[in-house]
């Protein structure tokens, strides 16, 4: 049987709301069964992978200790949609994890060549 790749699209702030905790759980359950999992921060959404966060001072889990392990369930294919980086200001030596930024075309290819696709 063909392992279905997976492209798990996260656009929403970390905290605030559960879709990033969500996309995070399903992205790890998805790849702790060996299925190829790949995620692609838009939008507000970067700010996962700050290693600079603090959520304690809102009494929330901080989501940079999740996105540190990502690697170690073998989910190396990171995306940082660039637009969303630049306007931000955030840059790669910000990340809890290695990831790349990635521009509207490279998202457009993604989305087609992944078999499913998700978004948060």
């Amino acid at each position: 049987m063909l392992q279905k790749n997976i492209l798990l699209i996260l656009s929403h702030a970390p905290y605030g709301d559960t879709y990033a905790k969500e996309a995070l759980d399903i992205a790890l359950t998805a790849a702790a069964f060996g299925l190829p999992v790949s995620l692609l921060f838009t939008q507000d959404a970067p700010y996962l992978l700050l290693k600079s966060q603090q959520p304690q001072q809102i009494q929330q889990k901080n989501f940079a200790n999740i996105c540190s392990a990502l690697p170690m369930y073998d989910i190396e294919n990171i995306y940082i949609e660039a637009q969303a980086a630049q306007t931000k200001r955030i840059t790669l030596d910000q990340l809890v994890v290695p990831a790349k930024f990635v521009n509207q075309a490279d998202i457009a290819l993604m989305i087609r060549d992944h078999d499913i696709v998700l978004r948060f």
